[in-house]
């Protein structure tokens, strides 16, 4: 095999490996999609907080969940699947910021993802839909945290944007 060809041969096994990050807010279908995009692959936070089968949030320990889905992500990452789904809400470029790290770092293609399977799920402004998504999540999020969420979304992420998104407590 010559140069080229080896080099042809990296780059399209570069771009066959793909990490998917979910984004939306509670109630919008976001996991539904994730586990249709990445089956046993989706990775989501929430599954630290599964106890027998039911939901039990700690936010005393929403890092170590978070640093927990990071973990598990990378090694698969490093064993090469794909595709990988992050089932999160990825809200904020920040929180995504390591994710798209970790993707550039192990040769993953990056595509941001948001749920789309109801006309209703956004507003004629491309914003969620708050009247449409209450009482919609499994979770139990009450209105004011969902309004919050809608009101701290961040829109159209692009790869640059993210890497140079800075933690709210670096500002």
């Amino acid at each position: 095999m010559s140069n080229n060809d080896t080099m042809n041969w990296y780059k399209q096994a570069q771009s066959e490996k793909k990490l998917i990050l979910m984004r939306g807010v509670s109630g919008s279908g976001k996991s539904t999609l994730a586990k249709e995009l990445g089956g046993e692959h989706t990775y989501s936070t929430d599954e630290f907080f599964m106890r027998d089968g039911e939901y039990k949030f700690d936010s005393s320990l929403i890092g170590k969940a978070h640093q927990w889905n990071k973990d598990r992500v990378e090694e698969s990452m490093n064993k090469g699947v794909s595709p990988i789904v992050v089932d999160n809400t990825n809200r904020q470029f920040w929180e995504m910021k390591k994710y798209v790290e970790m993707a550039n770092q192990y040769g993953y293609e990056v595509e941001f993802r948001q749920p789309d399977w109801h006309p209703d799920l956004y507003k004629p402004d491309g914003k969620w839909n708050f009247d449409f998504l209450k009482g919609r999540n499994v979770h139990d999020v009450p209105d004011e945290m969902l309004k919050r969420m809608i009101n701290t979304y961040q829109y159209n992420p692009t790869v640059e944007d993210v890497l140079k998104s800075k933690d709210p407590w670096e500002k």
